[in-house]
């Protein structure tokens, strides 16, 4: 899986997992030369805060499928096409371990993949990469980073 691709899964389900909210906060960073947030990020996992999941098509039969997981809000997000964060996405696959669920199997297996671990640490290289940009150059200079696949 690629970040700010659209992956359609067997189910019919589309979404893509956005960076915009990191973008945001390079942007803020930038633009207020103030990057502590940055500095907090120190893993592949602190990216999650950062992430979001966006379900372009199928959001309804998702949410059948996931309803007793779904809260309202992420719910109303889901059928209008909004972000969701994506621990709230990924806190929709809980299940029990004899249940059939195949979004649930092909999502878990979609962010476990080297290919998802190998999208998150290019992430982690290009925002460290800004933070020092950042902190060499005191904000001044404007980046321009692609977040998403490489």
């Amino acid at each position: 899986m690629y970040l700010d691709k659209i992956y359609v899964l067997q189910t019919g389900v589309s979404l893509k997992v956005s960076t915009m909210a990191l973008q945001e906060l390079i942007a803020r960073a930038i633009n207020t030369r103030k990057f502590p947030a940055l500095q907090s990020i120190r893993s592949t996992t602190d990216l999650y805060a950062y992430l979001s999941v966006v379900v372009c098509a199928g959001a309804e039969d998702l949410i059948k499928r996931r309803q007793r997981w779904i809260n309202h809000k992420t719910k109303a997000d889901l059928i209008a096409g909004q972000p969701v964060p994506f621990n709230t996405f990924c806190n929709l696959f809980w299940r029990n371990l004899d249940e059939d669920d195949p979004d649930g199997d092909e999502w878990q297996q979609l962010i476990a993949s080297d290919e998802f671990y190998s999208q998150l640490t290019i992430l982690l290289h290009k925002l460290r990469i800004a933070e020092r940009n950042l902190q060499q150059y005191n904000g001044s200079a404007m980046l321009d980073f692609n977040l998403g696949s490489a």
